[in-house]
């Protein structure tokens, strides 16, 4: 399938960079399922494209204008007053990260 093989060392690195606990057969499972994600991706390269193929990039920015935008700030005062707490005109929020 794939040249490309995600051992289990390799999925217990990524578990540990993402503070996950896996258990033996879900190192397992993940192992042989990312090297198939990773043989889907391989298989890209085998595509064979025309070299006369021309793409169009003319649209490449689509969004339109906006119409009535409001100014900076203009909703401040009323979206700080639906907090259940604020400081120096800041949402306060629970710590999440360990630093």
């Amino acid at each position: 399938m794939s040249k490309a093989k995600i051992d289990k060392e390799q999925v217990k690195h990524l578990a540990d960079l993402a503070q996950l606990e896996l258990t033996e057969e879900e190192i397992d499972k993940f192992s042989e399922q990312l090297s198939g994600i990773l043989g889907y991706i391989d298989r890209i390269k085998d595509v064979e494209l025309s070299k006369d193929v021309k793409r169009n990039f003319k649209n490449l920015n689509s969004f339109r204008e906006d119409e009535n935008p409001f100014e900076s700030g203009e909703h401040r005062e009323a979206i700080l007053e639906e907090m259940p707490e604020t400081e120096n005109n800041m949402l306060v929020v629970k710590k999440i990260l360990n630093k």
